[in-house]
């Protein structure tokens, strides 16, 4: 599904646009530093909402420009505080739209920018690194965001204290990289006292908790204890849908994860349930080129297939074959 451009953003672009064009060689800072205020008075659209999607993907293409135009005039990109904020929610954007290579470079960018303008520990400066490390993650590179990472997780922890929100986020994603890199036995000792200390300082429902809960089911899923991570996956599952709502991308990637196990269980006719509600709410959430649409699409067909059911299986994807394993 196509959402419309939220106005707010097409009025600031068409703004942005109009101060480019009338302006002159000899104005290109002072029309660089209107354009930026303009774009970081944008209303903060949550990135993770695909139905924000068109509209981040306007923005994206106006800050990619103007951080260009930015630094040919010699004007940093690195203030003021409410553009630093908007830059973290498109990378936020990229990383949540399947654009994690986009995601890569524009956070290297801005990190190298932010880090000598307002220091390496500084809140944003750690947000961008948090997005560069998350969009290498989802890029497969997870042996390069590891050290990213682990230097969040370290600055984090000095400034803040190892309970602190920011911390423990900070552990959960190292956990979740953990589990990429299959380092489960390391992944499922950070990844228990991470759920322990988010429940005894966050509470059971905040987000941070249910993602160190699934980074701990996720550690259980590949050291072969499959039936203690249904557990987690399903409890999972029922939180995010009571906190995010049961149609969020959070929601969804939950129950994909309760989909998958089942399916290593040789549960293949639950998988195959699963899997097909999965597919058309995925597509109707985040539309059908999303990798969530793809891959729940790919675990139908596999489950079909298990289950002798091929004639069915050659439909899912209109008799089109298929290369490649589904995650």
């Amino acid at each position: 599904m196509t959402h419309p451009v939220d106005p707010a953003v097409e009025k600031a672009h068409r703004d942005v646009v109009r101060l480019f064009r009338a302006a002159t060689a000899d104005e290109l800072a002072a029309v660089c530093r209107a354009a930026r205020d303009r774009l970081a008075a944008l209303p903060a659209l949550d990135p993770d909402d695909p139905s924000t999607w068109t509209s981040y993907e306007l923005i994206t293409a106006d800050v990619r420009s103007l951080i260009g135009f930015l630094g040919e005039a010699g004007v940093p990109n690195s203030e003021p505080e409410r553009f630093r904020s908007l830059v973290i929610r498109v990378l936020r954007y990229l990383y949540a739209a399947d654009r994690a290579e986009s995601g890569v470079l524009l956070a290297e960018l801005v990190r190298n920018d932010w880090e000598p303008a307002i220091g390496e520990s500084h809140v944003h400066t750690l947000a961008a690194a948090a997005r560069l490390a998350a969009c290498l993650h989802a890029h497969g590179d997870s042996e390069q965001a590891r050290p990213v990472f682990e230097r969040i997780l370290l600055l984090r922890s000095r400034t803040h204290g190892d309970d602190h929100p920011e911390t423990l986020l900070a552990a959960c994603n190292l956990g979740a990289c953990l589990n990429r890199l299959q380092d489960f036995r390391a992944a499922f000792q950070l990844n228990t006292g991470i759920v322990r200390r988010c429940e005894r300082r966050l509470g059971r429902d905040d987000r941070t908790t249910i993602l160190a809960a699934g980074n701990l089911a996720g550690s259980l899923f590949g050291l072969g204890q499959l039936e203690m991570a249904l557990t987690l996956y399903r409890d999972v599952h029922r939180r995010h849908s009571r906190v995010t709502g049961e149609n969020s991308l959070a929601a969804l990637d939950a129950q994909a994860s309760i989909a998958i196990t089942l399916h290593k269980l040789g549960d293949y006719e639950t998988a195959r349930t699963v899997n097909a509600g999965l597919v058309p709410r995925f597509e109707r959430v985040a539309g059908k080129d999303y990798s969530g649409t793809e891959n729940a699409r790919a675990r139908l067909e596999m489950n079909l297939r298990a289950l002798g059911r091929d004639e069915e299986a050659d439909d899912v994807h209109g008799g089109m074959p298929r290369f490649g394993s589904p995650p």
